[in-house]
């Protein structure tokens, strides 16, 4: 059927969703301005539900197309969640959560997330009669015409999540009118309040006449809101018969009343194609509670892609027939609605941002200026340090605060000095952090805590006239919220807003899902996904880029990957959802410590601002991949939590306690910590530090040296200064190993007598670290007085080579071959270095450029690590544990922590009900480290206190019952008696220690089997009941009864008390007659081995792992351990004994390659009997 009116020209798209609609819009704001232009359009706008989170995004973007000349508008806007009254809907909320008490059922909830709600399609575009109203919320677009417009949009944003957040956040007409100005409204889709009246009064069977009255009272509301001219009647085209209805009733309304209409394709995914994925993504949101299949196109609603003019008027002509009834006469009606947004867009809204001047708290004052007030603290610093008769300092002082001045910096530097001082009196802050570390402005003002001229860290590493971004001091300290918390007392709670993180969705899990949708075996899916990582990453994995910051993609797997490439081609479906739906958002998170301080109304209309948690934060982000923060005039500050300044603080408050015998200050803690510690008042230069600890194998939670590669290469290098100390944290990265710098450097150490340098500023600049290049401070001072480079030059040197790439094609080619001819010919006439020497220096310069560590950082770690060492060498049983609590909630760290404490020849005893307690301790008595009630499974901490409280337990009766034979533990149920049995934490008992009771596991069935007889009394029945019949005590009857009864094994005990406590039980692991037997017979570990050593060795299995060459030859990979918690690998062909269970012991016969390390076979072991 073809229409008697021509097709409409233009067209803009005023509602439309991206992947920032979580879990229903799909694609980044790019992806869609991309499409949007390729079919034909030059604006869009973004409507993504209740956040705004993508319109930073979308802003970017756009500009970058701007300036190619592109002609584009973005419309920046949000479908908002709508109640015509929040008073209203909160009266009725607050009544349902009393009327769902009286009536005694489950509490409504709530604590919810926020953040990025999930949109329910059912729930919003479904109407159901009589459902609470308080339960219902509407959609509403807002788009915003100019800057006032989007502050207001901000604005209501923020406000939604604050004053009406109950699953969803909702505005009113209230709000609306208060923040009404500069901003477009329409009714929206099928979720739309209007549509909701429409279908709502059509089931009650209302007539036309009423539902108009109905829809003429919400829009007085909204033209009062906001006026006539910027509110919409929104129609939509699609295949629902209820869209048409609505659609039937607002051409109507809009005869009635003026009100003008648009045609919106409410847009959810980027490109006709990507329907599909939608549709899984959507069910990927609501995984396990909607498992029907994908639709067939044939069967789709609504296709929800960007269209242009013709497309819309095509989807209003193809529905024409069919709802003739509803169009005809309003055919030109139709045709202006699709128009009237392209007039919209380009007539009435502006092509607007948001101020993106800078937004920090302002010091200046009428009478002295920001500036004067931090040089003043500075020079104030400067003789409280007595360094201000130092030429050296006073012209760095100077230097800094001149860059700073011209900069225009001085705020950002006030702040930080501000939450610094504050914070100082609550947490302990690091060294430094990042290049921050290498101003002394930052460390007079208490920003850093290291001397930068002392350890020659340069200012121009951090910042300086030529470095155009801001500052960026990513701070330490024991406790990230102090700093937070600081910020908020100085400038308030809405000043300070902390970043967000998105979650996306990851390769492994993302594949998992998608098969679990199709029904693929999941076994299948996880024998492909279980060593991916490995597999690919071996392969993928950048030189310089951390194992743990390496992010697995679906390009690398099909790359490096068999069974992977293997999996995708017999599943087609799945690689072609995992192309359009990985990295696609997940969840909104928080950034560890990020936050943003300015004044509150420049945040709150300057960027959306939305509830997580309970907790305000910017749904913006600032990172690696999107920068939306600082381009908009939002400064980040990092404040971060290092978890060793807390294990630092809570060794020190366990030594002041064990001396005064009170629970001491924070201040008393931070006075002994500046005392003894803190490297701006001591030198970190004692020898017994770098003996006892770097030297040897005690290192047991020493930052910067928990990894076993690192704990060799340090007693390889054996460090002694925080330089040397510094040189190795910056050569253990995965590019330096991978280029043998480790072992090269251990070499050089050993004959550095023997090294010889071309020019003394060569052997000034290298000689401490033996020759190497090794920070970048070092090429950087190298090019300023061997080269003749400035400051500047040498930083901008720095960035061109530390690229990833060393390709000499392209801009950085050439940029680096015309810093070569500078940096020879600058040696040449400025050091008389002849050229082959300088163009040898170079090529080792760009050489170790690509590994080359930011010295700043460096050191700052150096020294946090030697904090750690000191506190080991001075007070090794409080900082160990120390460590021990600090690892009790962490199964996997805590048990490698015992172990390595073990080995140090420490005994750790198992626990004991009336000798441990809430904390980890050293026991002086047993010589022996007791671990708490608290690190056994099943046991609380209202449980523990219980116990401690009604404690020492002589007997099994007075652990139970009180004087009068009454059960009297509230807090200690049934699951914590049983893990105290299990763990066999009852041996203090008498009837334990004098036979009485054969052994844990009878306790067990006393107790647990006869639990609710028990809790009665004494006597399994009440009080007075027993006091009645004379009853005889139940114990002694139950003790009789479970007589005879076998123990558990020493296996069943082994694994119990793992499972239970995250730790093995030596006395079990390696029974003392077997051990004696195995050293009288001079039989050695395994792991005692010597490189090329073949002979009979034994093992204590831990765990084992089949394992398939390249050639398909199927081995195990054997944990395996030994009596002095030494631990390793053990490689064994053939298979494997059934019997070889976890703890079991083995004699073999292995040879231990230098390179592998230890193999057998399983026709070369036997099991030793225990």
């Amino acid at each position: 059927m073809s229409l008697l009116i021509k097709p409409p020209k233009r067209f803009v798209g005023l509602h439309g969703h991206t992947g920032f609609s979580v879990f229903d819009g799909l694609g980044y704001p790019s992806d869609h301005i991309d499409f949007v232009i390729e079919n034909g359009m030059d604006a869009w706008g973004l409507t993504d539900h209740g956040n705004g989170s993508g319109l930073a995004h979308a802003h970017k973007h756009a500009t970058k197309l701007q300036k190619k000349g592109i002609k584009y508008r973005q419309i920046y806007g949000c479908e908002f969640y709508f109640v015509p009254s929040l008073r209203d809907w909160k009266t009725d909320y607050e009544q349902a959560k009393l009327d769902r008490a009286a009536a005694k059922q489950k509490a409504i909830k709530e604590d919810e997330e926020g953040g990025h709600v999930i949109e329910n399609e059912e729930e919003t575009k479904t109407v159901i009669v009589g459902k609470d109203e308080w339960k219902r919320r509407y959609h509403l677009v807002i788009t915003a015409q100019n800057r006032e417009g989007l502050g207001n949009l901000f604005t209501l944003i923020k406000r939604a999540y604050t004053e009406g957040f109950y699953r969803y956040p909702r505005i009113d007409f209230d709000l609306l009118k208060q923040h009404g100005r500069g901003l477009n409204v329409s009714t929206a889709c099928l979720g739309g309040i209007y549509s909701n009246r429409i279908m709502r009064g059509n089931a009650m069977k209302k007539s036309d006449e009423e539902i108009q009255q109905e829809l003429l009272y919400l829009s007085d509301r909204f033209v009062d809101a906001v006026g006539e001219e910027n509110f919409y009647l929104e129609l939509q085209f699609n295949r629902l018969k209820q869209q048409h209805l609505v659609n039937h009733h607002l051409l109507r309304h809009s005869d009635q009343t003026g009100i003008n209409c648009i045609a919106t394709p409410d847009s959810h995914y980027y490109s006709p194609d990507k329907w599909e994925a939608r549709e899984l993504y959507k069910k990927l949101g609501w995984m396990g509670n909607d498992p029907s299949p994908l639709p067939e196109f044939e069967d789709l609603k609504c296709e929800l892609y960007p269209k242009n003019a013709q497309q819309m008027w095509d989807e209003f002509v193809c529905h024409y027939d069919e709802y003739k009834d509803t169009y005809e006469g309003y055919e030109q009606t139709v045709k202006d609605s699709i128009e009237r947004t392209h007039d919209i867009a380009w007539e009435k809204c502006e092509d607007c941002w948001i101020d993106t001047s800078v937004k920090l708290p302002d010091f200046n004052k009428p009478d002295e200026t920001a500036f004067q007030q931090l040089a003043k603290k500075v020079k104030a610093a400067m003789v409280k340090e007595e360094l201000h008769t130092n030429p050296e300092y006073v012209a760095r002082a100077k230097a800094e605060l001149e860059d700073i001045k011209y900069l225009g910096f001085e705020n950002y530097f006030l702040v930080m000095y501000e939450v610094f001082h504050k914070a100082a009196d609550h947490t302990l802050f690091g060294a430094a952090r990042g290049s921050g570390g290498g101003s002394l402005v930052n460390f007079l003002l208490g920003i850093t805590q290291v001397d930068p001229l002392k350890y020659d860290l340069l200012w121009e590493r951090f910042l300086g006239r030529h470095r155009t971004s801001w500052p960026d001091i990513d701070s330490d300290a024991g406790d990230r919220d102090a700093l937070i918390d600081a910020a908020r007392e100085l400038y308030g709670d809405e000043a300070v807003i902390p970043v967000s993180n998105f979650n996306t969705l990851k390769l492994k899990s993302l594949v998992k899902d998608i098969a679990k949708f199709y029904q693929i075996d999941f076994a299948e899916v996880n024998k492909m996904t279980g060593p991916l990582q490995d597999e690919v990453m071996s392969q993928a994995r950048d030189e310089n880029t951390e194992k743990s910051v390496f992010v697995l993609k679906h390009e690398d797997c099909m790359k490096y990957s068999k069974r992977y490439r293997e999996f995708m081609e017999k599943y087609p479906k799945v690689k072609d959802h995992i192309e359009a739906l990985f990295m696609q958002n997940r969840s909104v998170g928080r950034h560890a410590g990020g936050v943003i301080i300015g004044p509150p109304d420049d945040l709150a209309r300057g960027m959306p601002i939305i509830g997580v948690r309970g907790e305000l934060q910017t749904p913006w982000t600032e990172g690696m991949n999107f920068r939306n923060l600082e381009d908009n005039g939002f400064i980040k500050f990092d404040f971060l939590g290092l978890t060793l300044l807390k294990d630092v603080e809570n060794c020190i408050r366990r030594i002041l306690q064990q001396e005064t015998g009170k629970e001491p200050t924070f201040l008393e803690i931070r006075d002994w910590f500046d005392e003894k510690l803190n490297c701006r008042y001591v030198e970190q230069n004692d020898d017994k530090v770098w003996e006892h600890v770097y030297h040897q194998r005690r290192k047991v939670g020493v930052f910067q040296f928990t990894a076993e590669g690192a704990r060799r290469f340090c007693e390889d290098a054996k460090p002694t200064s925080i330089i040397e100390l510094a040189a190795l944290t910056a050569i253990y990265r995965p590019g330096p190993l991978r280029a043998n710098v480790h072992l090269k450097y251990v070499k050089d150490k050993k004959r550095a007598d023997d090294i010889e340098y071309a020019h003394p500023i060569i052997k000034e600049i290298l000689g401490p670290t033996f020759g190497h290049v090794t920070f970048q401070e070092q090429f950087m001072l190298l090019a300023q007085k061997l080269g003749g480079f400035t400051p500047a030059e040498s930083d901008k040197l720095r960035k061109t080579l530390v690229k990833k790439s060393l390709d000499t094609m392209g801009k950085k080619g050439g940029e680096r071959e015309e810093a070569r001819q500078k940096f020879v010919k600058g040696a040449k006439e400025i050091n008389d270095v002849p050229e082959h020497i300088s163009q040898e220096l170079w090529e080792r310069i760009e050489f170790f450029s690509v590994y080359g560590f930011n010295k700043s950082h460096a050191v700052a770690y150096a020294l946090g690590s030697y904090y750690a060492a000191w506190l080991h060498t001075y007070h090794e049983t409080d900082w160990l544990g120390t460590i021990l609590e600090s690892e009790n909630n962490n199964p996997k760290n805590l048990s490698k922590a015992i172990s390595e404490i073990k080995a140090m020849g420490y005994e750790v005893s198992t626990p004991d009900i009336n000798e441990s307690g809430l904390v980890w301790a050293w026991s002086e008595q047993k010589q022996a480290f007791i671990p708490p009630l608290t690190s056994i499974k099943g046991l609380g901490k209202n449980a523990v206190r219980e116990i401690m409280t009604n404690r020492p337990y002589k007997s099994v009766d007075s652990m139970l019952f009180n004087e009068d034979g009454k059960w009297y533990h509230s807090k200690l149920n049934k699951t914590g008696f049983s893990a105290l049995c299990k763990v066999e934490a009852l041996d203090c008992l008498e009837e334990m220690w004098n036979g009485t009771i054969d052994h844990h596991k009878q306790l067990h069935s006393i107790i647990i089997d006869n639990y609710e007889k028990l809790k009665k009394s004494r006597w399994g029945m009440t009080v007075r009941k027993a006091k009645k019949e004379n009853a005889p005590d139940m114990l002694p009857i139950l003790i009789t009864e479970t007589k005879n009864q076998d123990d558990w094994n020493r296996i069943e005990k082994l694994q119990i008390y793992q499972d239970m406590c995250s730790a093995t039980r030596d006395d079990l692991a390696f029974p003392e007659e077997l051990m004696e037997k195995i050293i009288k017979s001079g039989v050695k570990s395994v792991l005692n081995m010597e490189p090329n050593e073949k002979g009979v060795a034994w093992y204590c299995v831990v765990e084992m792992i089949k394992k398939t060459t390249k050639n398909k030859k199927t081995f195990y990979r054997i944990k395996i351990t030994d009596h002095e918690s030494n631990t390793g690998w053990l490689r064994m062909w053939g298979g494997a004994p059934r019997e070889m269970q976890p703890y079991s012991i083995w004699l073999c016969t292995a040879h231990n390659d230098p390179n592998w390390g230890a193999s057998t076979s399983v026709a070369k072991v036997r099991p030793l009997v225990v």
